[in-house]
């Protein structure tokens, strides 16, 4: 017992600490403490807003709201004010709120941001969705606020049950409060995702053992336990279930009435008869009967419950019926606890229930006493330690029967030994046969370096570099120049999907084909878009079965008179270039005029594509940048990818210099960032620079 005691204590402390595990910021806030709000109704908008009286909110705290206009569903508006500080002002900023009750809309300064939830049609609708316990984020663009004025934000907010706006709200820097909604989302929600999965597996182990030991019925019960567990507390993420509500799929409230309501009364239920059948105790038909009406017509209120309003009114009724229930079979395993024959048996019941009759106070003390609803739900964590609890107990109960299986243990081992030495044959045989195959692919590389090389040529007009670093000895890149004498005609970046031998055997496939078309169709007046599309359609034939495919971009360029140079482009599904325009000094992905959708990548037959091309002019300065995926997606030590956003600044801050030393600062900084991480893809740069 002594044991079994300290078990529960690490546990204990060991989700105690999961569950409040905090950072310290010092990026700039502003937070906002003062609310004051005003009764409306559904139809009003935010013109009319600025015109109602609004009162004090007293309080930023779980369940204000309710206390100001009951629990049976009212539109208010909320009206807070705030000037910038110093810090915050020039940039695009967020508001962070922690947590809003029923569903909301929110304006700044009388332009619309963002909402949460679904609010039309009031209580009496079957369509609304609570916001749940996400974090809400608004992102408020640098042209909406007043950087100098008062800013105001009202929120339209639709309070049912148990309506709240809660304090730790406040404005700052977009990142760092993107930043600060994920953690409080994964905190307070979508680390009960992972619970979850430790409750379905619990329950699909125990109906396992069930059906091979089908007298003891606790097993059966303890499966139907975290089943319906996992059910129930499916609610507190259900804005991320793509099956429910505004996502498609079971409407909001049903999901609401069969998931929270019904399955509570459900779990009640079979957390009574788990405790009698544990203790061994005598259950009369009669109780079972009783016990089984109470749950049929508790259920059958929530199920047909035609509003929100009335499921609401129902559990508060009967609700307290189902905690006397589990009051009264906690009651007897104490009882029991007096009973000698009966006593080991209670003592290890209520030390398995110990976590989670312990979290369950707290969470009651936090959420109905404090009236604090950040705080995490702890009796989910609490569930999860008994249920750990729960199987260090099955397994102890089951020591004895290793020892009965010592003897096939033996035999075992001997079969394992002569299984060893087989394994021991063939692993040498097929370090010779890797040896071979590492010769073959040292062979594949050279071949493949014989089809893409960086031509040794000086472009007039033009200052290039290339960066080609396969993954392993071949690579799933390929890329052509194009051009006579001295004349750059166009460029290719082609990217196969998977890695290794295969990709580079389709690289080597599509080269021939890529070359030929694009040469062959040059000087017609095809539009390179007419051209990826024959590329996709040879490619197709030529390949096969082979489930391989590519995404690529295609550049024709032409000189023109006054020095400048035409570059039509066509992108097949491939990462968008970067440009850098001399004369506005500035860098941005090279994209379709009007944001036209460019989609569709090569070699998959049977598919809508979209293979836009359109036209740009490059002057004297202007540098484009065609990379692989390998550039972008490269990861650290902490799994962050290198990003868009690195590459651009680099090009920004370096645009002067030449197509070799951008490239090389770049592939620097690359290095330098995935110091320590294993790369996962092949590495291909091109860079060329008008003269």
């Amino acid at each position: 017992m002594k044991s079994k005691a300290f078990i529960v204590t690490i546990i204990s402390i060991f989700l105690s600490v999961l569950s409040s595990c905090t950072g310290k910021d010092d990026n700039p806030r502003l937070y906002i403490t003062d609310f004051s709000w005003a009764l409306t109704t559904e139809e009003s908008d935010v013109e009319e807003a600025e015109t109602l009286e609004f009162q004090k909110l007293p309080k930023l705290a779980y369940k204000n709201i309710r206390k100001l206009v009951g629990y049976t569903g009212e539109y208010i508006w909320l009206k807070t004010t705030f000037t910038l500080p110093d810090e915050l002002k020039g940039d695009d900023l967020s508001m962070f709120v922690p947590y809003i009750h029923f569903a909301e809309e929110l304006y700044l300064n009388g332009y619309y941001i963002d909402d949460y939830g679904q609010m039309e049609g009031g209580s009496e609708s079957s369509t609304i969705q609570e916001a749940g316990f996400m974090a809400h984020l608004f992102d408020f663009p640098e042209s909406f606020i007043n950087q100098e004025g008062e800013n105001t934000v009202l929120i339209k907010l639709f309070s049912l049950g148990n309506g709240s706006i809660c304090g730790k709200i406040f404005v700052g820097l977009r990142e760092d409060a993107w930043s600060t909604s994920d953690k409080f989302t994964f905190w307070h929600s979508r680390i009960y995702v992972f619970l979850e999965g430790i409750m379905l597996c619990v329950s699909i182990f125990f109906l396992m053992i069930f059906i091979a030991y089908r007298k003891e019925r606790i097993y059966i019960y303890f499966s139907l336990l975290n089943l319906l567990s996992f059910i129930f507390f499916s609610t507190l993420f259900a804005g991320d279930l793509p099956w429910v509500g505004f996502h498609g799929g079971i409407p909001y409230f049903w999901f609401y009435k069969l998931a929270k309501c019904a399955t509570f009364f459900g779990l009640e239920y079979l957390f009574s008869l788990f405790i009698f059948d544990y203790l061994e105790m005598q259950h009369s038909l009669t109780e079972r009967i009783v016990r089984g009406m109470y749950l049929f017509a508790s259920v059958i209120l929530c199920v047909t419950a035609r509003t929100y309003t009335d499921l609401i009114n129902y559990s508060h009724f009967i609700i307290w019926l189902s905690v006397v229930d589990i009051q009264i079979a906690i009651g007897m395993i104490l009882i029991n606890l007096r009973k000698s024959e009966k006593r080991e048996k209670a003592r290890l019941l209520l030390l398995t229930l110990a976590p989670f009759l312990i979290t369950v106070n707290i969470d009651f003390i936090f959420k109905t006493f404090m009236n604090d609803i950040l705080a995490p739900y702890y009796s989910l964590y609490g569930w999860v330690g008994t249920v750990i609890i729960f199987f260090l107990t099955f397994s102890y109960d089951y020591q004895k029967i290793s020892k009965r299986l010592e003897y096939l243990n033996i035999e075992l081992k001997n079969e394992v030994s002569e299984q060893t030495r087989q394994l021991k044959e063939a692993n040498e045989s097929l370090e010779h046969e890797m040896e071979i195959a590492s010769e073959d692919m040292h062979m594949a590389a050279i071949v493949q370096q014989k089809f893409f090389y960086v031509p040794d040529v000086e472009f007039d007009n033009w200052d290039f570099a290339v960066c080609y670093e396969p993954l392993s000895q071949v690579s799933g890149d390929l890329f052509n120049f194009f051009y006579d004498d001295n004349k750059l005609n166009g460029i290719s970046l082609f990217d196969a999907s998977g890695h290794g031998v295969a990709a580079s055997l389709v690289t080597m496939l599509s080269e021939n084909i890529i070359r030929q078309v694009y040469i062959d169709e040059y000087k017609s007046d095809e539009t390179l878009g007419q051209i990826l599309t024959n590329i996709n359609t040879s490619l197709i034939q030529a390949k096969g079965e082979v489930d391989n495919f590519l995404t690529g971009i295609l550049l024709k360029i032409t000189d023109n008179n006054d020095g400048t140079s035409k570059v039509n482009v066509a992108n097949a599904g491939h990462p968008r270039p970067f440009i850098y325009r001399s004369e506005e000094d500035m860098v941005m992905e090279l994209q379709p005029p009007n944001d036209d959708y460019v989609f569709g990548p090569i070699g998959i037959n049977g598919i809508e594509h979209n293979y836009l091309d359109f036209e740009i002019t490059m002057k004297s300065g202007d540098v484009l940048i065609l990379y692989t995926d390998g550039l972008t997606e490269t990861m650290n030590i902490h799994r962050e990818d290198f990003g868009k956003s690195s590459v651009q600044a680099l090009l920004q801050r370096n645009n002067k210099k030449s197509a070799k030393e951008i490239l090389n600062i770049i592939l620097k900084k690359l290095n330098e960032h995935s110091a320590g991480a294993p790369r996962s893809d092949d590495l291909t740069t091109i860079i060329i620079k008008r003269k």
